[in-house]
């Protein structure tokens, strides 16, 4: 891993704050709308080790203008060792940590929690947790350790981390209104009353064709009211207008 998979200042990346941004390689998941695929292809598909002493350099040297580091992916959870370290490094610099994860490596993310060394966890729910939809969106059967994932939120609220799902929408391959709702109760019903974010697919990004164009905002609008009356902090992402939250009522 090099100085080019960190991005050293973002600022849409944890709601709020200025964060430096690492991509740790490798992924369980081949979904096909993947917009770091160039992660996934570099070292036959495999995770490439993180080099650990240029990420501390970089952190150390950002440390003065952030407040965060956010470790990303491919997911992050599949260099555990490196996440670990990394995140230590990072707390004993005075900044926050925030993963973002497919919440596949379940008993990985409750051992971070229960070491202490995370502030923030935002977590994907790519499609309703069933067999069929994660098989079809994410190659592969993960609903099972994403629902068990999502169960890890009251030891979350318990160490005042704090928690937010997503869901990543594409017109005609995910995010129907009854997908939405799906999504939404699972969330609901496995960890609680979380904050839930409908984020704007990019098709041009996108490893494999799968759509000709992205949801508009008003469309997310409409598809984020199917999933207000259930979840209470709603809110969409979108390319031209940032995160903006949605209530239940037109």
């Amino acid at each position: 891993m090099t100085a080019t998979n960190i991005i050293p200042l973002s600022t849409v990346d944890w709601y709020g704050r200025a964060v430096t941004l690492v991509f740790l390689m490798g992924c369980p998941f081949r979904c096909q709308y993947c917009h770091n695929h160039a992660l996934l292809e570099m070292g036959q598909l495999t995770s490439e080790p993180a080099n650990i002493k240029e990420i501390e350099s970089e952190i150390e040297k950002n440390s003065l203008f952030i407040s965060a580091v956010v470790f990303t992916g491919g997911e992050c959870f599949q260099q555990f060792d490196a996440l670990l370290s990394l995140a230590e490094f990072t707390h004993d610099h005075g900044l926050l940590v925030g993963v973002q994860t497919n919440g596949y490596y379940t008993d990985r993310i409750k051992q971070m929690i229960e070491k202490r060394l995370v502030d923030q966890i935002c977590m994907d729910v790519k499609a309703p947790l069933e067999h069929d939809a994660y098989l079809r969106i994410s190659g592969i059967d993960a609903a099972g350790r994403v629902s068990d994932s999502l169960k890890l939120y009251k030891l979350c609220e318990r160490n005042n981390i704090d928690v937010e799902t997503r869901t990543t929408v594409f017109p005609d391959f995910i995010g129907s209104p009854q997908e939405i709702r799906s999504i939404a109760t699972s969330i609901r019903d496995l960890a609680g009353d979380v904050r839930y974010i409908i984020q704007q697919g990019m098709p041009e990004n996108a490893w494999r064709h799968i759509s000709e164009r992205a949801y508009s905002r008003d469309e997310l609008i409409s598809l984020a009211r199917n999933a207000s009356p259930i979840l209470s902090d709603v809110r969409i992402r979108t390319k031209e207008s940032g995160e903006e939250c949605v209530n239940a009522n037109p």
